[in-house]
C-alpha cells in the first residue's frame, strides 16, 4: 500500500490521515502508508445509569382525608346514638310521669278519701284524725293533716283537696309542705278560699303536679 494518497497531485502530502487504497482511515507518514489507523466508527458510548425509580407518591393526604371522613362518620354516628338515647330517655320520662298522673291520687286520677282516715297517695302516707271544717270566714279548712314521706328521695307534698257534689267541685282547699325529708312526719299547710260547701258528696284528693 504505497500508493499515494492524493492520486491527482504530483507532490506527496504532508503526514495524516488519509484514506488508502482499500478506504480506510490510514497514517500517510509523508512517503508510505503506516499500520496507525483510525476508527472512524462511533466511540463506544458510556455506560447510562439505570432509569431511575419514578418518585413515589405521597399518600398523606389521602390518609389525613381519609382519617378525616372516619371522625365525623364515627361523630355523626355518635350524635345519632346520642340523640337516640336521649329521645328513649325522654320518651321514659314521658311515661313514667302519664303512669304516676293516672295512679290512684294522681292529677288525671283523684282518690276518694273519708274524713278522718289514713290513705296514701304517690308514696305519701297521710294519717288519720285529720278533719274538714270551716275558718272564721266560713271558707272550707282541713286541720289536723300530717304526712310521711315514705318514698325513697327527699321531696314536698302539694295536694288538692276537693269537695265533690257530683261531678262539680264545690269547695277547694290546697295544702302543701316544705321538703321532707325520707321517713320524715310533718304537718301540712292547707288554706282554702272557697265557702264552706252546704252540700257535698265526697271528698277526694290528687297530687297538684
Amino acid at each position: 500500500m504505497s500508493d499515494n494518497p492524493n492520486p491527482g497531485n504530483t507532490g506527496s502530502p504532508g503526514p495524516g490521515y488519509y484514506r488508502d487504497p482499500s478506504g480506510v482511515m490510514r497514517w500517510w507518514d509523508g512517503a508510505r502508508w503506516t499500520d496507525s489507523v483510525q476508527n472512524s466508527g462511533p466511540s463506544p458510548s458510556a455506560p447510562q445509569p439505570p432509569p431511575s425509580r419514578p418518585p413515589e407518591k405521597s399518600h398523606t393526604l389521602r390518609n389525613v382525608l381519609l382519617a378525616l371522613i372516619a371522625v365525623f362518620v364515627l361523630a355523626i354516628g355518635g350524635c345519632v346514638a346520642l340523640l337516640a338515647f336521649a329521645g328513649n330517655e325522654v320518651n321514659e320520662a314521658i311515661e313514667s310521669a302519664e303512669v304516676d298522673d293516672a295512679a290512684p291520687g294522681g292529677p288525671d286520677n283523684p282518690l276518694t278519701i273519708a274524713e278522718g282516715q289514713p290513705f296514701e297517695v304517690s308514696g305519701f302516707q297521710y294519717a288519720p284524725g285529720w278533719s274538714v271544717t270551716q275558718d272564721t270566714l266560713g271558707n272550707a279548712q282541713v286541720e289536723g293533716l300530717r304526712v310521711t314521706n315514705a318514698r325513697d328521695e327527699t321531696d314536698s307534698a302539694i295536694v288538692e283537696i276537693k269537695f265533690m257534689n257530683g261531678s262539680e267541685v264545690v269547695a277547694l282547699v290546697n295544702c302543701t309542705t316544705e321538703q321532707i325529708q325520707v321517713g320524715q312526719t310533718t304537718s301540712l299547710n292547707c288554706f282554702g278560699a272557697d265557702d264552706f260547701p252546704a252540700t257535698y258528696d265526697r271528698i277526694t284528693i290528687n297530687d297538684a303536679f
